[in-house]
């Protein structure tokens, strides 16, 4: 699906209507101190977004994050409300070792909704790589998120 096309929504299998994405300014680079596992300050892509996530697929979000952890050889290092997303499995004392951050995903669980992503294009992210991992966490297809910019 192309994501520029109209109609954002987020499938949960119900017949309800689909949520809306109400756009949000430009997104802006600027430097960013990164969590662990990186090598000093990168410029980061902050894309404000509105996306409301229905609280079943929140909780899949975090079940498939905890499957793929990076404390057991995964990619996803979950906070609760913000997921950073590496390019690789960390190594198996914990560590980062080569791994980079790609981006990160930042949730509201007042609200059930992500309102940012930060991608890092110098190690690979992009907000569009960044959306399909969100994808992956909530269990749906390729394209099922879907928005206007």
């Amino acid at each position: 699906m192309d994501r520029s096309s109209a109609g954002p929504h987020i499938s949960d299998g119900s017949t309800r209507p689909a949520p809306q994405f109400n756009p949000k300014p430009e997104s802006m680079r600027v430097a960013s101190l990164n969590p662990k596992g990186s090598e000093g300050d990168e410029v980061a892509e902050i894309h404000p977004v509105d996306i409301p996530i229905p609280p079943a697929l929140l909780l899949r979000m975090g079940v498939n994050a905890q499957r793929m952890d990076v404390e057991i050889g995964g990619i996803y290092d979950d906070k609760i409300s913000t997921m950073a997303i590496y390019d690789r499995p960390w190594r198996n004392d914990h560590t980062p070792g080569e791994a980079r951050l790609i981006g990160m995903i930042f949730i509201s669980t007042r609200t059930d909704q992500v309102f940012r992503i930060e991608a890092f294009p110098e190690a690979g992210g992009s907000f569009e790589v960044i959306l399909a991992h969100l994808e992956t966490l909530l269990g749906l297809p390729p394209g099922e998120v879907s928005f206007g910019r």
